[in-house]
């Protein structure tokens, strides 16, 4: 993440909102920074500190330095760094190489050389590897071994990216409104263990996140880092828009960022599948189930709510006359998952989900869930006997609030 000082030169307030003033994409600009991804890609295998010094001299080629200082920083975080062979005895080699030139104290002129010839035999190595070893634990002697997988223009997209994240640190509460991409946003509002909130809201969900700069939060640093990590999975959501309440010098200021907005925001793909499974299955429909039946498979369409937790199943089944039945995949998955995976379903109470199962799975909880349809398979989940199920189960999606405009 960038530093406050490479972010807030080029945060401004206007008519009392903070807006980021991102670099633009122009022919030059991107010119430029794709030299300086080939030349750190050509410095593989040198010290850290090697590459950033070649990074600093192209000072003299851009005219404003904070903005190269940013995009180094950037293009150095994505970047490979490991340490040198030998780095853990680095701290045995210095104490020996002290305790050496303590004992030849004070220093006689032209054996500068005589402590490393001292530590090496106590160590039983050689001068050189002294030499080698002194301060090889230091960040700056870290090992180029892969260079950032980006060009000129990745790069600039990754730098408006990390301009966002850093107002966003001094953040007291945000509010995400996303229309899509649930079960990576979700997840990552999990992962980084963030405290939250979401509500149904339109045809989307509205979630409310407490920022790292809100009062109760007590070590900010630590859940600052934790919630940067929501905003790259934000930017890869379709139709998101956010709004926070930033802190600042004089009292706390909003702060409106979407999709539109946001230089490079990544454009939205298509979700994956998780297994083999849900893969099969979702082909076996394609091949199967003709298009005059009515009935679509959307994948990862419709999150529900259950109690405290967010179920996003992995298929939605709809038809052309509004009905809906909601298709879940369970696997070969340890009986901790399963058990989990059962609550959230019975907590979440749907009448129109159906649980494709796995047959060589132990699952005899299965019996408790009343109101789902399951659906056995031994090699493959088939779309025909899933459909059957749907077709029983189906009702039209629930009515949410409208919009407010």
């Amino acid at each position: 993440m960038l530093h406050g000082t490479q972010v807030e030169p080029f945060v401004r307030e206007r008519d009392g909102a903070l807006e980021v003033e991102f670099l633009p994409r122009r022919e030059r600009t991107v010119e430029l920074l794709d030299r300086l991804c080939r030349l750190v890609g050509r410095l593989e295998g040198r010290p850290r500190g090697r590459v950033e010094e070649a990074l600093r001299r192209q000072e003299r080629r851009v005219r404003d330095v904070r903005r190269l200082q940013g995009l180094a920083k950037t293009l150095l975080d994505r970047c490979d760094f490991r340490p040198p062979q030998g780095a853990d005895r680095a701290e045995a080699v210095r104490d020996a190489l002290f305790r050496a030139r303590g004992r030849r104290w004070p220093p006689v002129s032209g054996d500068a050389e005589r402590p490393y010839e001292d530590a090496a035999a106590a160590l039983e190595t050689t001068p050189a590897e002294v030499h080698r070893l002194l301060y090889a634990d230091a960040p700056t002697a870290r090992l180029l071994a892969r260079a950032a997988p980006l060009d000129g223009a990745g790069l600039l997209d990754a730098y408006n990216l990390e301009l966002a994240r850093g107002v966003l640190l001094r953040a007291v509460r945000v509010t995400l409104r996303v229309e899509g991409g649930w079960r990576d946003l979700f997840r990552a509002v999990k992962l980084a263990r963030l405290m939250y909130t979401v509500q149904a809201e339109g045809e989307g969900f509205r979630l409310e996140l407490t920022g790292p700069a809100a009062a109760f939060v007590v070590r900010r640093d630590r859940y600052g880092a934790r919630f940067a990590r929501l905003v790259p999975a934000l930017a890869r959501a379709p139709g998101w828009r956010l709004e926070a309440e930033v802190e600042r010098p004089g009292g706390n200021r909003p702060f409106r960022l979407d999709a539109h907005t946001l230089p490079g925001a990544a454009a939205p793909a298509e979700p994956g599948f998780d297994s083999s499974w849900e893969r099969a299955l979702a082909d076996d429909f394609a091949e199967r189930i003709p298009a005059d039946r009515g009935w679509t498979l959307l994948r990862e369409a419709t999150p529900v709510t259950g109690g405290p937790d967010r179920f996003l199943p992995d298929f939605t089944l709809r038809h052309a006359d509004g009905r809906e039945a909601l298709v879940e995949v369970v696997g070969f998955w340890t009986p901790e998952y399963l058990e989990e995976k059962l609550r959230k379903v019975e907590a979440a109470r749907l009448r129109n989900l159906v649980l494709v199962v796995y047959r060589g799975l132990a699952a005899g909880a299965l019996r408790h869930l009343d109101s789902a349809a399951v659906v056995w398979f031994a090699d493959r989940p088939r779309a025909a006997p899933v459909l059957e199920a749907a077709e029983r189960v189906a009702v039209p999606p629930p009515k949410r609030g409208r919009k407010k405009r």
